[in-house]
Formats: structure tokens, sequence, C-alpha cells
């Protein structure tokens, strides 16, 4: 069911420029942190160590940009998932919950930050992220996002019923807009940030899939079918894919698959009519609904389903429906010419995971739909914890030991068959 067709070009692919693929790794090599994982939080983790000042090497198992990082729909938002800042606090206390949230409220403009520092051309738009509200009750908890971040201290204004519709272009109750978001073509994004590694000085080996661990004196081993690198410090950034290689790690998330879809390019006159300004947008409902416009002003959107027989077919049908239906400008169903899967990881409580698996072995990540703003941050601070130059409790995250998920088989088959209950949440006043 996750499996990925990773080498059949796609929209982002299609639209970004090309990239030399790194070596495999061959023979055996030492470093003072590896990285298993080449999306965005083992990167940012890369990143963070050397610029600690230590060695690295990465680890991809097939090339960079081919699992969710490169996939997703490209939101960069600086926002929780399902969570306001009140709710983070209470969970994690008041002081690791402040130092979450001051990471959170900083996400956006963080990876917005390091297109610039590296000169990525990852067709950034940084025009904001609109949250409207389709019900009373979900506008109701979009003012308690919006007040808690702004009494927090974050850049957001509140959008009534009238000012949201015109920005976005459908009707809406009222909303709120995160001011230092955006969007990307995420593919870009990763191949970009690959060849910064590369000029920083990061040793990157693709299409080297770690498949078991050793451990050592002092450190670890880890193995791919044509080598070894052996290191103090291993960092896994494996997240949705990860598998067997550390015991039970997969039983603490859930993979969930989602597609992607896109029209053609929207004329101007169209534009100015559907998301004004150029924002990101992604409402309120269970069922996902979330746009924004590509570098040629394609209007991309996604989904997902209950089951996947005739994915194609069935994912674009839906999202023309959608779009028909949500955006008056339109005359009729605009068709979808691009479609694409992948899949991401999501936990029950929604809240980023960093493990300690043991001594000088880590895990994080599982961002449950906000990782390509958070996971640039999240990821960079896990890279200079690794390298020593944060402690436990310097983390904006609690280290904490694995959490596997109850009845694991069956959470995983509930979670990516939610969408028929969830489409009659959305229904509800």
């Amino acid at each position: 069911m996750f499996e990925v067709d990773w080498k059949t070009p796609h929209l982002w692919r299609k639209t970004a420029t090309s990239r030399q693929t790194a070596p495999a790794l061959e023979g055996d090599a030492k470093t003072d942190v590896l990285v298993v994982g080449g999306g965005f939080t083992g990167m940012a983790a890369a990143l963070g160590a050397r610029d600690s000042g230590v060695d690295v090497v990465l680890l991809e198992g097939n090339e960079i940009g081919s699992a969710a990082s490169g996939r997703n729909n490209g939101l960069v938002i600086s926002h929780h998932s399902k969570a306001s800042p009140s709710e983070f606090e209470a969970a994690y206390g008041k002081t690791v919950g402040a130092r979450y949230n001051r990471m959170v409220a900083d996400a956006a403009g963080v990876a917005f930050g390091l297109m610039q520092r590296f000169n990525i051309d990852a067709h950034q738009v940084q025009e904001g992220w609109i949250q409207p509200a389709h019900t009373e009750a979900t506008l109701a908890r979009a003012r308690q996002f919006h007040d808690e971040w702004k009494a927090f201290g974050a850049d957001v204004s509140w959008l009534d019923r009238s000012e949201v519709s015109a920005r976005i272009g459908s009707p809406y109750l009222g909303g709120w807009m995160v001011h230092n978001s955006g969007h990307i073509n995420p593919f870009a994004m990763t191949i970009g940030l690959a060849a910064a590694l590369e000029r920083e000085g990061v040793t990157v080996h693709e299409n080297s899939r770690a498949v078991r661990i050793e451990r050592l004196q002092g450190g670890w081993r880890v193995f791919t079918g044509s080598g070894s690198v052996s290191a103090p410090q291993v960092i896994l950034a494996t997240n949705a894919l990860t598998g067997d290689i550390w015991p039970g790690l997969k039983k603490t998330l859930v993979p969930f698959k989602v597609f992607q879809a896109a029209t053609d390019p929207l004329s101007d006159e169209l534009r100015a009519r559907i998301l004004v300004g150029n924002p990101a947008v992604s409402d309120m409902r269970q069922d996902l609904r979330y746009f924004h416009y590509d570098r040629d002003n394609r209007l991309v959107s996604g989904g997902t389903h209950t089951f996947w027989l005739d994915e194609a077919g069935r994912g674009r049908a839906k999202v023309s429906r959608m779009l028909g239906k949500a955006f008056q400008a339109f005359s009729g169903e605009p068709e979808m010419v691009e479609y694409w899967h992948g899949t991401f990881a999501v936990v029950p409580d929604r809240k980023p995971r960093l493990y300690r698996l043991a001594p000088g072995l880590v895990f994080g990540g599982v961002y449950s739909g906000r990782g390509v703003a958070l996971s640039m941050s999240l990821g960079q601070e896990i890279g200079r914890w690794a390298a020593g130059r944060r402690t436990d409790e310097q983390m904006s995250l609690p280290v904490t030991n694995m959490k596997p998920i109850p009845f694991h088989p069956i959470a995983v088959q509930i979670a990516n068959r939610a969408h028929a209950w969830n489409r009659f949440r959305d229904r509800r006043p």
C-alpha cells in the first residue's frame, strides 16, 4: 500500500532543475555524526551537525527527494498540527512548551532563511498561509489559534468573513493568517539543500539503504548493501519509511498515504479571483482541503483515498469536483492534468518525536502534516544535539524512549481508512 514509484517524474520534479546524484557508499568509512535518511529532517540534522564543526556522512536509501520531503504539497507553515500553543505548554510544561512554540513560530522563517543562505531556487513564495473556517465550531477554533499566537508574539492577523472569502475566492466564515509562511516546490528544495550540504563538506551517499546497525565500543556501525559507516553518534531520520533497522521503531508511527494533483496554468482572469496575492491555504476540514499556485500558476491541491484502486483517475476526479465546488470562478470542474502520491507519518497525538534509542543513537521527526517548515528547524537542533552542542535540557522537545502505538497494524488501517467518517464530521455545524 505504501510503495511509491519514485522514479516516474511528477510535477515538482518536472519543474525543478537537475542535480548530479551522489555516489553510493562503497567500502567502509568513519565519521563523527552519521545521518540515515535524506529528507528534510535528515538533511537539516546534517547541516546542524556540520555547522557545529564535526564531520558528517548522510545516507539516503534511494535518491534525494524521492520520499515525502520531495513529493508533498509544499506548504511552509508556522503552526502546529491540530493544537494550540497553550495545549503544547500543557503537554510539555511551561519551559519546554514555550521553547517548542518559539521553534514552531519561527519555523517557516527558518526554512525560507535556508533558501536565502544557500541561494536555493525552490520556487519559494512567502506571501503567508491562510487557515479559513467553514463552520461555527471551526471558526471558534481558528480564533483560538489566532489569539494565542498573537499573544505569543507571532506575526498573525484575523480575517473576517468578507476578507477571507475575497482573498481565497471561496466562501468561508472567517479565518486567520500567518504572515511568515508560504509555499515552495519541495522537490526543488530537497535537491537544493543536498547540493548545499555537499558544498559545506557533508559527505552524501544516495542509493545507499541502511540495512543493519551494529553496536561498537564507543559508537555504532551502520551497514548498507555495499559498505558501512562507523560513528559515535547516529541519527535516524527515516520517518514514514522506517523499516526494521531498529527493533520496534516502525511501530511508533503510522504511515499515511496522500496524493497531489494540479491543473494546467490558470489565466490572469482566474488568478485575479482565486488565491488573491498568492497565499498558501489549507482549511479546517478533517477531509484534507488545501491549495496554492506553483511557479507556472497551476493550482495544486490533493487529498487521500480510502481505497487506492484506480487511484489516479479517482484522485483527479475528486480534486476536480472539490475545486469546482470551492471556487465559483471556475465554470464547471477544472481538469487535473498532473497526479502523484507519497507517504508521510502521523502519530495519534500529532506531536513530533525525539527518541534516544540507545547511547549515541537517536530518532527524530514525525510531523503529522506540518513537516516542511518544522523539519528544517527541529532537524538542525537534532544535529547540534548529536554534535554535543545541545543538552537534553536545552532541546525544544522532550527526549524520551520509544512510544509504541498500541495495536499498531489496526491503527495503520484505521488512520488510512477513516476518510468517510471525516467527511461526515465535516458536514456537522
